[in-house]
């Protein structure tokens, strides 16, 4: 198993070389047989963004368990997490999708993927059921956003925070302006990638759907559906 940073950065942001060197020293000693495992990266720094982080070698590096393999029934996991100031930015992906599985479909330029984008407020605490001696903020109902990207996660974060400027009425604007609470984590989990954009359209639909959709989910930060219903209702609303 060989990990692919050209992929992981395709898909998130650049990281110091040496981080790459110690997963992959870490899935060498793991070999491939084994299942439900996280490994985790986190940072010590008090006070990072993403643009810091491929300077930076003060990280901790992990090997867990998955508490509840029932929640990520899809293989093992990468976990990095860094705070900025009191709030914690953590990224989540399938291990597969970085190593080998569809890599030059995930490197190409027209290759989507869906991500879900979680906001917790409240300040309780439990423990995780990724890393279990790992204790994360967790409302019981955090906001949730789903959406779908070719961008990478660094392009695609600048676009939010440019929204939450020039268009401050959005949910997803609120609850990252700290409408709806003090914010104490934002979790990304990208959880399908090498998508073409109709397969993508389509799992957004079903999935904010299901999942976020503010009219049927109150801490849903979706305001249409997803995929091309919610293409033609924007463009109707555009046109109007």
């Amino acid at each position: 198993m060989t990990i692919n940073s050209k992929v992981f950065e395709r898909l998130f942001f650049p990281l110091n070389k040496e981080v790459y060197e110690l997963i992959q020293k870490i899935l060498d000693e793991m070999g491939e047989n084994q299942k439900n495992y996280n490994i985790s990266i986190r940072y010590n720094q008090p006070d990072l963004n993403i643009e810091k982080l491929q300077f930076s070698v003060d990280f901790d590096i992990s090997l867990g368990y998955i508490k509840k393999p029932s929640d990520f029934p899809n293989g093992n996991l990468l976990s990095l997490a860094f705070n900025q100031g009191n709030m914690i930015n953590s990224f989540h992906i399938q291990l597969k999708y970085l190593l080998g599985n569809n890599n030059d479909v995930v490197l190409h330029t027209e290759s989507n993927y869906i991500y879900s984008y979680t906001i917790y407020t409240d300040k309780r605490t439990k423990v995780d059921s990724i890393n279990n001696d790992v204790k994360v903020p967790q409302d019981i109902n955090p906001y949730l956003y789903i959406g779908i990207t070719k961008k990478s996660w660094q392009s695609r974060n600048s676009s939010h925070c440019q929204n939450m400027i020039n268009n401050p009425n959005r949910l997803i604007s609120k609850a990252l302006n700290g409408d709806f609470g003090e914010i104490k984590e934002k979790k990304l989990l990208i959880e399908k990638t090498g998508l073409t954009e109709f397969e993508a359209l389509s799992l957004e639909e079903k999935e904010v759907n299901e999942r976020s959709l503010n009219l049927l989910f109150p801490n849903g930060l979706n305001m249409i559906p997803g995929g091309d219903a919610g293409r033609k209702l924007f463009e109707n609303k555009k046109a109007s």
